[in-house]
């Protein structure tokens, strides 16, 4: 990936590119995603709990039901372009048949080595 720079008043940091994978889905889908993502070769990933927002299916209010099955999840992963592409084509499968969604941006890391 091509590397950048930020260059602040006295300090470079180099940067590398990378993309982000964010996926927002019901709990019960929790494994399969992270799953996929450990099977894709993603080193870490963060998982956000009782997620709210609007959308399609109208709004979703995050609250313990019974358990953390119930609730939306957002899952981020960072991870070089053929790793996150590959994660990308499954979630897309997993998305076409029930309600989520899924964002791919471009990043910048300082620790390459973290995501690699």
């Amino acid at each position: 990936m091509e590397q950048l720079h930020y260059d602040g008043e006295s300090t470079s940091i180099p940067l590398n590119k990378m993309l982000k994978v964010e996926v927002i889905v019901s709990g019960e889908n929790q494994e399969l995603v992270t799953g996929m993502m450990q099977d894709s070769g993603v080193t870490g990933y963060t998982i956000i709990n009782n997620v709210s927002g609007y959308g399609h299916g109208g709004s979703h209010e995050a609250r313990l039901l019974f358990n953390d099955k119930a609730n939306l999840i957002m899952i981020v992963a960072v991870a070089p372009e053929s790793v996150i592409t590959n994660i990308a084509k499954g979630l897309k499968t997993l998305l076409e048949g029930q309600s989520g969604v899924m964002f791919v941006s471009e990043v910048s890391v300082a620790r390459l080595t973290y995501f690699s």
